[in-house]
């Protein structure tokens, strides 16, 4: 690693395609996020240092963690709730508003007619 990392030979270092940082990187670093255009060219000759490295990388580390925390806890409460009855996805049926209408079928319910037919 060279003496003196800027930011912009820490997206080099990334890969190719690394233009954007995580957010714990960017609040590791001192950039305001969400990141905003140019904001490469206004802070790419800053200064990064090991210690920023490290901090961005336990941020990033936690904010991890955490997604897979809450990942769990809505897998859980799915599996809590799979014994208990689900109320009905379609509203009951009641009585017509007017007597005699009948809502018109989607396209996709209708029967096939041939153009013969017609």
């Amino acid at each position: 690693m060279p003496e003196k990392l800027t930011l912009s030979a820490y997206l080099e270092q990334r890969g190719k395609k690394a233009k954007a940082l995580k957010r714990g990187e960017a609040e590791a670093f001192g950039i305001p996020y969400p990141l905003q255009a140019g904001w490469p060219w206004r802070y790419g000759a800053l200064e990064i240092t090991p210690a920023m490295i490290e901090d961005a990388e336990v941020r990033i580390r936690a904010a991890k963690q955490e997604a897979r925390n809450r990942a769990e806890c809505r897998s859980a409460e799915v599996g809590k709730n799979s014994g208990a009855p689900q109320p009905p996805a379609v509203p009951a049926l009641t009585a017509a508003l007017f007597p005699g209408f009948v809502p018109r079928l989607a396209r996709r319910y209708r029967a096939r007619r041939s153009a013969l037919r017609a």
